[in-house]
């Protein structure tokens, strides 16, 4: 986990892919003369930056707010329509295992976990003010039957 960025995750020009990308496989040219020559086949890579909302921090709200992105993330360009499909960045953080991202993109994703629950507590502590309960955070202070009414989720 060294290898993680120590910049905050919108600071940087650039940042390494989320997804893997296939490696570069080799082969060859046969043309109608049969005379085979090597060829690479390189994956068709491009960097996307991507809107985000909760690693991002709180959202300035206005008519002139603008999202802030994660800039030059590298991946295929065939990925590129599977973030597109899920949501965004964070919905395909949020729809693919630990294992089937890179390590900087299992880190995006506990990110997204971790502002998950802070999300989650605060709305609960919201809650229980307008009850008149009192506030409660953090795991000792939640009781043995209030474990099993939250649900499961990853990155805690």
């Amino acid at each position: 986990m060294s290898r993680l960025p120590t910049l905050p995750l919108l600071a940087r020009r650039s940042n390494p892919s989320i997804i893997p990308i296939a490696p570069t496989r080799s082969g060859n040219n046969k043309p109608k003369s049969l005379q085979k020559t090597k060829r690479t086949f390189k994956p068709n890579l491009t960097r996307v930056d991507w809107p985000v909302t909760l690693l991002g921090g709180p959202v300035p709200l206005g008519e002139e707010a603008v999202l802030p992105k994660l800039r030059g993330v590298k991946m295929q360009m065939r990925a590129v329509r599977d973030v597109e499909k899920a949501g965004g960045i964070e919905g395909l953080l949020l729809s693919r295992r630990s294992k089937d991202l890179t390590p900087y993109g299992a880190y995006l994703r506990s990110q997204v976990f971790t502002n998950l629950h802070r999300i989650k507590e605060e709305l609960d502590a919201e809650k229980g003010l307008r009850r008149g309960l009192p506030i409660e955070r953090g795991a000792e202070s939640v009781g043995v039957d209030a474990r099993a009414e939250v649900p499961l989720l990853e990155g805690r």
